[in-house]
């Protein structure tokens, strides 16, 4: 007990530890003017998932080619997967000319699955940092009992961080989030909506 005392007294334990800190994705919502949707085409968007270990809560550093390293203090509230989804539905919800089935996919003309190929902040080059993130989108038809490929495509973006921290690393997440929301949306306004 003395030398728990004597420890506690001369700075050898302490209880001051680093708090982690946990964050969310966000698209900016400017979901104000819908178009009317006209069509009939309806959507499924199946569970979002992801390629390991692109799912997990703590932020991803590259820092060399082959080489990731876990940022134990910063990390995801929720699994991205589970981020990605919820704002995709209500990107597509806002943005799509088509239906949007949520519950069921025998009533839906076309299915959607989605998947994270890369989420992490890259610096393996340290004098211009980025944040990465790609999807791949697939977007199948059943035709005759057999699914049809209508899109099969990766949407990449590289984002370059405006500083080196978390608040810049999230900012840049959700500005190429956003750029690869759109860019889906469009396409399968052209391939599936009206």
């Amino acid at each position: 007990m003395g030398l728990l005392s004597c420890l506690m007294l001369s700075g050898c334990i302490s209880n001051k530890y680093i708090e982690r800190q946990q964050y969310l994705l966000d698209v900016p919502k400017s979901f104000a003017k819908k178009s009317v949707v006209t069509c009939q085409n309806s959507i499924f968007v199946d569970h979002v998932v992801a390629r390991a270990p692109f799912d997990e809560l703590d932020f991803l550093y590259r820092v060399k080619s082959d080489r990731y390293l876990v940022d134990y203090y910063n990390g995801f509230l929720a699994s991205p997967s589970e981020q990605i989804e919820s704002l995709l539905t209500a990107y597509l919800r806002a943005y799509g000319k088509f239906g949007l089935e949520a519950a069921e996919l025998a009533k839906a003309d076309y299915r959607l699955q989605v998947k994270i190929i890369e989420l992490y902040a890259d610096y393996a080059c340290r004098s211009k940092p980025q944040a990465v993130i790609s999807l791949h989108f697939i977007v199948t038809k059943l035709v005759a009992d057999k699914p049809i490929v209508l899109v099969d495509r990766i949407f990449h973006e590289h984002v370059a961080l405006k500083e080196k921290n978390t608040i810049s690393l999230l900012q840049a997440w959700n500005v190429g989030l956003k750029n690869i929301l759109t860019q889906a949306t469009r396409v399968l306004n052209r391939k599936i909506g009206c």
